[in-house]
């Protein structure tokens, strides 16, 4: 961890060290809207986004705002016939449900015609977003958005959407002289920033920390259908469980069907009315991880035809719901960033997706200027746009110009290693201290080790298609047992000493203090060990 530059404040940080409420600007007047609309009896419409991100903090609001004694009604746009942010359907239900304020969480930094519009017709509107915001701010009655702040080393400084209103919600909590109410944990609140890879350090790894014990503790009906549905123990939830598992099911109503779905199922506290809605989203999942293979593959073989700084390509025959989800993986794979657009007619969807040292958003904001997008927002690692088909050769020409003036060099996919691991260190003692150090994710990678000179003594390719790869090794008098995810068709490189590099994770299938290796990656020994 020192290596990293964190010391034991951050190994050991508590929820009693979240920031302040009111240190981030713009919620203190927030939650004081809040409270007024609910003293007075006002409806307050919530304004979410369509992601886990944005479906977490909706549903995280609702339930506050409603436990406090409010009226509270939530409106997520569908992807495919209204698209991100807000839009004239909100704004028309806004004035025809007769509502006194539209908060908005995860968007709204760039509705400048869309608050006017509100404005004018006499609701309050209190924006609460984490993205960039692009020209003229919207003049709303308040802005809560981190990115509107200088202070760039603040613990709140890279919040997620739901991490956002969950300060605000903390300020109305206090407001309302309730002290703490269950309704107001982190459980959702930490999802969503997992789910959205916002850096967790300062106050977003306080807030997955709390997070995760409430949902391994206590989680709600809704959240417990889902862990039965993504096959995940509740008492023992990491944040990669919330990432692989829960995460892709909570999303994949947004991509596929509606984000009403998720966002109702978190809310729902009927067990078995819960179980039902997980099974049916879980279907949904599957039917939207086919789909992402298709993207995955077909997108694959194009830019590997490419040396391009930023990967651009396009189809006709991908879902628009996915495209974000390959992006992301084909980004990790090249270690560059890639931008995928699906196409409607004459105009597409596009997701974008940077990687460290590489953000998408600056080469994003540069076409804009230059009339290459109608639309464009998000942050530096992830965005969205959309795009007119006759544009798009100028439009992928400048990028790749662009971006090979910006980024200098384009490597191969990069593995980090945090150290070397001896083999009799590779223990459950070791596991246990290293899961302090945790939760795991963007910002603090899970620890990837690597052990020399060990040679391989068994191994067969596992799992459907044989896809996996499983091995033990022998170092001395030490034998090693390891799975590579995804590495099965590499057995003809296993006939020689090796370096491996590798995380280290309780052994499930053998159990007890058992541990194996995860192997990430394997390489023809440096040296001859004697």
């Amino acid at each position: 961890m020192r290596r990293r530059g964190f010391g034991s404040a951050f190994i050991h940080s508590d929820y009693s060290e979240l920031s302040p409420w009111a240190a981030l600007p713009g919620a203190d007047k927030a939650s004081l809207i809040l409270e007024k609309a609910i003293r007075n009896n006002e409806l307050i419409l919530v304004q979410g986004d369509f992601d886990a991100d944005g479906i977490t903090a909706t549903a995280t609001a609702i339930r506050v705002i409603r436990s406090l004694g409010g009226k509270a009604q939530f409106h997520v746009p569908c992807r495919f016939k209204e698209g991100y942010g807000l839009g004239e359907t909100v704004v028309r239900k806004c004035i025809e449900s007769g509502a006194g304020v539209l908060i908005t969480v995860d968007c709204g930094i760039t509705a400048t015609e869309e608050v006017a519009t509100l404005r004018k017709a006499g609701l309050k509107v209190v924006i609460t977003d984490h993205h960039k915001p692009s020209g003229i701010l919207p003049e709303a009655d308040v802005l809560v958005d981190p990115e509107l702040s200088l202070e760039n080393n603040a613990p709140w400084r890279h919040l997620s959407g739901a991490g956002v209103i969950h300060f605000v919600l903390r300020g109305l909590v206090a407001r309302m002289g309730m002290g703490d109410i269950p309704e107001l944990e982190p459980d959702l609140v930490s999802i969503g920033t997992v789910c959205d890879m916002v850096s967790l350090t300062g106050d977003n790894r306080i807030l997955v920390k709390r997070g995760l014990c409430v949902l391994r503790s206590n989680p709600s009906p809704g959240i417990k259908a889902l862990m039965r549905a993504s096959g995940v123990k509740h008492s023992e939830l990491t944040a990669r469980d919330i990432g692989f598992g829960l995460g892709p099911i909570i999303n994949s109503s947004g991509r596929i069907t509606h984000a009403d779905e998720a966002v109702n199922l978190l809310l729902e506290t009927d067990p078995r009315l819960a179980e039902e809605m997980a099974s049916s989203l879980e279907r949904v999942n599957k039917k939207r991880r086919s789909l992402d293979s298709t993207v995955f593959t077909q997108a694959g073989e194009l830019l590997g035809k490419t040396d391009a700084h930023v990967a651009v390509a396009a189809s006709d025959l991908w879902h628009p719901g996915v495209i974000g989800i390959s992006a992301s993986r084909l980004a990790r794979q090249l270690n560059r960033p890639v931008i995928l657009i699906a196409w409607d007619a004459d105009s597409g969807r596009g997701s974008a997706r940077g990687v460290q040292g590489m953000p998408v958003y600056p080469i994003l904001s540069r076409a804009t200027e230059e009339g290459f997008l109608l639309r464009f927002g998000g942050h530096d690692q992830a965005a969205g746009l959309s795009i007119e088909k006759r544009m798009y050769g100028e439009f992928k020409t400048f990028v790749e110009s662009i971006a090979k003036s910006l980024y200098r060099e384009v490597s191969g996919p990069v593995l980090y290693i945090d150290g070397g691991l001896d083999p009799e260190n590779c223990c459950s003692s070791v596991l246990h201290a290293l899961e302090e150090l945790g939760p795991f994710g963007e910002g603090n990678p899970e620890p990837v080790w690597i052990v020399r000179g060990v040679y391989p003594v068994t191994f067969r390719s596992v799992g459907q298609e044989g896809k996996h790869l499983q091995v033990s090794f022998q170092h001395g008098e030490n034998i090693l047992r390891g799975i590579g995810f995804g590495l099965g068709h590499r057995t003809s490189e296993l006939n020689r000493m090796l370096d491996i590099a590798f995380t280290l994770s309780a052994d499930s299938w053998r159990g007890g203090d058992a541990v194996q290796l995860v192997i990430k990656d394997i390489k023809p020994a440096a040296r001859r060990i004697n």
